[in-house]
């Protein structure tokens, strides 16, 4: 039986087709609550970023419209299609608040993205820096660096050098900047440094995804490594890189530089644990279990009905009575307070975990978690990368929700940082 046979044999029942019918936006919230995602963003994110020129002439009438309502510029617009506006802008949720106030485009349908809709044209917010990951394209797969294979050092620089000078998004000085970053050569002007430091969405992503490859490259080289591999997403758990000296490998995780990086998965924890012949205590697994089992909007709350304190207890049972339409709670705008309500029961929650000895994950983590966690920062005003290295054995790990009432979409999980 696979994973959809399953889903539908476990839920089939919640849905009055007995399967979700997308046209219907309560099955749809409910599908989405299920699934801990959002189908609209995440359809949103797979569409192509089109050249502005294939808008309607009405799409460019609207288009024009926003670039004068919001300042910002028609190179923020990559159309997804001739009558759907994409607008990338690191502060999204200014951009939010000001076409909702105008009143012009009705009212928006998604808590995040918008999705106005006006004489057939669909308007969308989308966010560029460190809250997007992907408007740049810098990945590995994205560069079109060899994966799943070993290569030098030095073929992997000249991969580098060549996926940035074919890149699609980038203009032609951040291109210069990333070639200067890898080849230390033709080095900016100072003018030219003063323009790209302006845009701050370019360097949070630059730290966050082209640190991977010339992360490796750098902190490759700097400790005499000679050739590295980068596995496919989903290959290995936790891992973004491998290095090599010889027959000698060093496992890498790698992370932007002022921040450890995303949270780390409770069951990836297990499942390293367990591949290593280590043991996994009852409660863990019990409470790990719960957290898999169930959607963002659900584990939690699950959660605290079997290892929370009394407090909290109560406190998710008046929830429920306030807002009757859980686990549903949908993605509108109208919905914010209570996934705001649901967070500030789930953060108390976190507190009250991370003073909880049963489910210390510290052990389990620095005995069998065996990668080197390596931060990556390319400094705006010199275009130098620096790294910096948690040897694994010294991490300090403590659960962590990284939701908010905008972005209620992640799972309870583990924070990393290095012991002091």
């Amino acid at each position: 039986m696979n994973t959809l046979d399953n889903f539908f044999k476990k839920f089939s029942y919640k849905f009055d087709k007995g399967y979700p019918d997308l046209s219907n936006d309560q099955d749809v919230l409910l599908l989405e609550s299920l699934l801990g995602i959002s189908l609209t963003e995440d359809i949103i994110d797979e569409e192509k970023k089109l050249d502005y020129e294939v808008l309607s002439a009405k799409g460019k009438e609207i288009a024009q419209e926003l670039i004068d309502l919001l300042g910002i510029t028609q190179d923020q617009i990559k159309p997804a299609s001739s009558a759907k506006i994409v607008i990338y802008d690191e502060d999204r949720p200014t951009l939010f608040d000001t076409i909702e106030r105008s009143g012009k485009y009705g009212s928006a349908t998604r808590v995040r993205s918008g999705n106005w809709k006006k004489d057939g044209v669909t308007i969308i917010l989308k966010p560029t820096g460190a809250k997007a990951g992907e408007f740049f394209e810098l990945k590995p797969q994205q560069l079109g660096l060899t994966l799943d294979k070993k290569v030098s050092l030095s073929q992997l620089k000249k991969e580098l050098i060549q996926g940035i000078k074919n890149h699609k998004v980038l203009d032609e000085l951040q291109k210069k900047a990333l070639l200067y970053a890898v080849t230390q050569s033709d080095p900016l002007t100072p003018e030219e440094k003063e323009e790209l430091s302006q845009n701050k969405g370019f360097f949070n992503e630059v730290n966050k995804n082209f640190g991977e490859p010339h992360g490796a490259l750098v902190y490759g080289l700097e400790t005499g490594n000679d050739s590295v591999e980068f596995p496919e997403a989903g290959n290995y758990r936790l891992l973004d890189y491998i290095l090599y000296k010889g027959d000698e490998r060093t496992q890498v995780s790698a992370k932007a530089g002022k921040t450890i990086g995303n949270t780390v998965k409770y069951e990836d924890v297990i499942k390293l644990t367990e591949k290593a012949g280590g043991e996994v205590s009852s409660k863990i697994k019990e409470f790990v279990d719960i957290i898999s089992s169930n959607s963002v909007i659900t584990g939690a709350f699950e959660a605290i009905d079997k290892f929370g304190s009394n407090n909290l207890k109560d406190r998710v049972k008046e929830y429920k009575e306030k807002y009757p339409e859980y686990p549903n709670i949908g993605n509108t705008p109208e919905s914010r307070q209570a996934h705001a309500d649901r967070i500030a029961i789930e953060r108390d929650f976190v507190k009250e975990l991370n003073t909880n000895p049963e489910l210390d994950f510290n052990d389990l983590f620095n005995e069998f978690v065996e990668v080197k966690y390596v931060k990556y920062f390319l400094d705006p005003k010199t275009l130098e990368a620096n790294t910096n290295v948690i040897e694994s054995g010294n991490f300090k790990v403590r659960h962590s929700s990284k939701n908010s009432p905008g972005h209620d979409s992640d799972k309870l999980g583990l924070n990393v940082s290095k012991i002091k």
